[in-house]
């Protein structure tokens, strides 16, 4: 979906896509495609008429090494660095009208219902990997000695672990709370909006708390704290930035 000038502002995509025969004929590119360098198969969001807005935006499967579909240079990124990303450029790619996904016009309504889907579980690892450096940091706070005593009898280092204990639970409890409310076919545009928007706030202060536990070790790459900062502050930028987040819930309160 995301192209060089639009990412927030989804559906104001540019890709199009022409239908010829029996075909659709995309023209068009795309940037920050998850695991581009090494899929088979993608989902590709164009504009089939753009007078119609929204309503004129389709979605289509397009095959590895389709004629006129190239996975130009892999992206390199601050974190992440397991999960490959890439551009993609359409250039009169033919695409035959059987791999349309869904009905023509409909692929707004796809990527809302998706990416609704998505915002709501796809920080759910970022839950365990708090209560991983929730742990770790508890463990070190006991072993770690200053002063002739354990650093976690200092206030300041047990406050920043209670912290991060109330984090984990309150992530955790929104998490199951909006996973409760699909899985009862309830609406959960408003709980999914929250529920991403507060485990990536959530995340990137628990590692930066934890970094701050482990002083200088934490800034080291052995102790790899620093690995879980540099993903975690991407959680607040994929599947909708935290600012198109409150946007959403700020909408559905009805400001």
């Amino acid at each position: 979906m995301s192209e060089p000038n639009s990412g927030s502002d989804a559906f104001s995509l540019t890709t199009t896509a022409i239908k010829k025969g029996t075909t659709y004929i995309l023209n068009g590119s795309k940037i920050f495609v998850t695991n581009g360098p090494v899929a088979d198969l993608l989902v590709v969001f164009a504009t089939v008429d753009k007078a119609r807005g929204p309503d004129g935006i389709s979605a289509f499967l397009v095959e590895k090494n389709s004629p006129g579909m190239n996975v130009a240079r892999k992206l390199e990124k601050m974190g992440l660095r397991t999960s490959p990303m890439a551009e993609v450029f359409f250039e009169n790619c033919e695409v035959p009208e059987q791999n349309l996904l869904g009905r023509e016009g409909g692929g707004a309504f796809l990527f809302t219902r998706s990416m609704t889907w998505e915002r709501g579980c796809i920080l759910a690892s970022a839950v365990g990997s708090m209560q991983r450096l929730l742990e770790t940091c508890i463990r070190y706070a006991n072993e770690r000695k200053q002063g002739g005593q354990s650093i976690g009898k200092y206030q300041l280092v047990a406050s920043k672990i209670v912290d991060m204990k109330m984090r984990v639970e309150s992530s955790r409890h929104m998490l199951y709370h909006y996973g409760w409310l699909s899985g009862h076919r309830k609406a959960v545009y408003l709980e999914a909006a929250m529920t991403k928007l507060h485990i990536a706030d959530c995340w990137v202060k628990c590692c930066e708390d934890a970094i701050q536990i482990h002083g200088g070790y934490g800034y080291m790459t052995e102790y790899e704290i620093e690995r879980e900062l540099r993903d975690a502050i991407a959680g607040k930028l994929y599947s909708g930035t935290s600012e198109i987040q409150r946007n959403i819930v700020a909408s559905m309160l009805g400001l």
